[in-house]
């Protein structure tokens, strides 16, 4: 008999958790760490993840507190971590094992780093060398763990720059109900995936200030548009923004009841500030620090994002809520497609 591949999920939160249950349900041999050993204590404990009741992690996915003794035999590393921890994570995996990018990697991760403005990806090859462009695949699409941990049906896309990658990784993760497509355009994937939580911010926003269906269409579709303007702008494919990574992942942050950032954005509209917005969701929200990366990007390629931009001001500036929408309305008026990349 055949041994089973070990694959190591490091981030114990609610989809990393989600995604170990999966693989383990699948075969393989899972093993979970996190930076916090107090986390992994509780899940070690009752083998039920912070925050996601409905999970019940099986016995056989092993918990370890040490990088070095998890990284043993591990043939595939499965990051789901936060946006903000993924270079120090990066770091910590080099000098545990100087040779890390020979394996191979599945980014969950979604953000664009402050400061450098790298995508997870860039990040990941500015610790760990080019090497490791080819061997790894993002993991990315409309994908709540609270559905997925019920088995609802899910679709996500795998994207790596080499297509036997992207191809190996939709085997492993692909169920009866988590369909996985695959495609090669990752900065596109990856800036979706980034992007949209801003806008999931400006769409928790009109919610919370009581408008309807109507307003929240045009957000989100002009919301696309400066996602796509951006993307076009750095490379990307336009057809990416049309698919599970684009408008797939923005429909589902901006419209669920899981969404940490548009239940942040709505909280801001209700009155909270930013502190004390963030302290009542309790996790990361990854659109507060991703808003002052997207303007920045914004800026640095010239591409029009007003709806991102207000987002940023009422995070970074104290902008009131009800200001921020009288400005993105009195802007001139404007044909719906225009500009250099007709978006």
């Amino acid at each position: 008999m055949a041994a089973k591949r070990r694959m190591l999920v490091l981030g114990a939160g609610t989809w990393g958790c989600t995604l170990a249950a999966l693989l383990s349900e699948k075969g393989y041999d899972i093993t979970i760490w996190d930076i916090s050993e107090g986390v992994l204590d509780i899940l070690e404990r009752t083998r039920v993840p912070f925050r996601l009741p409905s999970l019940t992690l099986p016995r056989d996915v092993g918990i370890e507190h040490k990088l070095t003794e998890a990284l043993a035999g591990a043939e595939i590393l499965v990051i789901v971590v936060p946006s903000h921890s993924v270079r120090p994570l990066c770091e910590n995996l080099l000098d545990a094992d100087p040779n890390i990018s020979s394996r191979k990697f599945v980014l969950c991760s979604k953000g664009i780093e402050r400061g450098t403005l790298l995508t997870m990806s860039g990040v990941m090859e500015d610790v760990l060398g080019s090497k490791v462009r080819e061997r790894f695949c993002c993991l990315s699409g409309p994908s709540h763990a609270e559905e997925v941990s019920k088995k609802m049906p899910t679709t996500v896309v795998a994207s790596a720059y080499r297509a036997e990658v992207a191809g190996e990784v939709q085997e492993i993760f692909h169920t009866r109900f988590f369909r996985i497509y695959t495609q090669q355009d990752v900065l596109g994937v990856e800036l979706g995936a980034a992007v949209k939580n801003v806008i999931a911010i400006a769409a928790g926003v009109c919610d919370g200030l009581g408008f309807g269906d109507n307003t929240k269409a045009a957000l989100l579709t002009r919301g696309l548009a400066e996602i796509m303007r951006l993307g076009v702008a750095m490379g990307a494919r336009r057809e990416t923004f049309s698919g599970l990574a684009g408008v797939g992942d923005l429909m589902v942050t901006a419209m669920s009841r899981h969404s940490r950032n548009r239940n942040f954005g709505e909280l801001l509209a209700k009155g909270c500030s930013v502190e004390e917005a963030m302290g009542e969701i309790g996790m990361v929200v990854e659109g507060v620090k991703t808003a002052d990366s997207v303007r920045a990007l914004s800026e640095k390629y010239s591409v029009q994002m007003p709806i991102s931009r207000e987002v940023y001001r009422l995070i970074y500036e104290g902008k009131k809520p009800h200001d921020a929408v009288q400005d993105l309305l009195k802007r001139s008026p404007k044909p719906e497609i225009y500009g250099p990349d007709k978006v």
